[in-house]
């Protein structure tokens, strides 16, 4: 999954920067530590920052499993772990995502909740904007009578810069039966906690 980075030249940003790393701490005996620290940067982006339209494009082959099933209880998806960018200080965050919805006569192959979370999270973004995009995805493709998404936030930007606390942020979407109906709510919240 290296290089889904698309339609984006970033030439010698990454050179430049090992460069001027380089140039900042020559005659330091660790300063040949930044040897190919560039190229490293190269495939970290590759990784990490994939284009709108290869998300899209992954998260919709995804959305071929979805099979006939009278299946109608609730189905919780936990602890998919899943690692983005904060697109304010591209410093990582590390997500712990549960997943849980009530079908309505169509139901998701399994494993396609952790690909879809971990597809979602390879473009820099906001703990709020993912859990609602998220969220999104499988509402709108899935149309079940009730969905939740929760997420459990660990972000470099708060633990190695600013207030260095190492802090877990909770954000939750609710659709549908999870939305309104409390203990439908309390049920699949109780689920994710465990």
């Amino acid at each position: 999954m290296v290089g889904k980075i698309v339609g984006v030249k970033m030439g010698g940003v990454f050179e430049r920067l090992e460069g001027l790393l380089r140039e900042r701490y020559k005659g330091w005996e660790g300063e040949l530590q930044f040897k190919g620290s560039g190229e490293r940067l190269r495939r970290l982006s590759g990784e990490m920052c994939w284009s709108r339209e290869v998300v899209e494009e992954e998260v919709l082959k995804c959305l071929q499993a979805v099979f006939r099933d009278e299946y109608s209880e609730m189905l919780v998806c936990r602890g998919v772990d899943v690692w983005t960018l904060c697109p304010h200080h591209l410093l990582p965050a590390n997500f712990k995502v549960s997943i849980g919805y009530i079908p309505c006569g169509q139901v998701l192959g399994l494993s396609k909740f952790a690909r879809i979370a971990v597809t979602l999270g390879k473009m820099p973004t906001m703990q709020e904007q993912y859990s609602r995009d998220l969220a999104d995805v499988f509402w709108n493709n899935l149309r079940p009578e009730g969905l939740g998404v929760y997420v459990v936030g660990r972000h470099g930007c708060m633990g190695c810069r600013g207030v260095n606390q190492d802090i877990e942020v909770v954000t939750s979407t609710l659709r549908g039966s999870f939305k309104e109906t409390h203990e439908v709510r309390e049920e699949f919240y109780n689920l994710c906690r465990k």
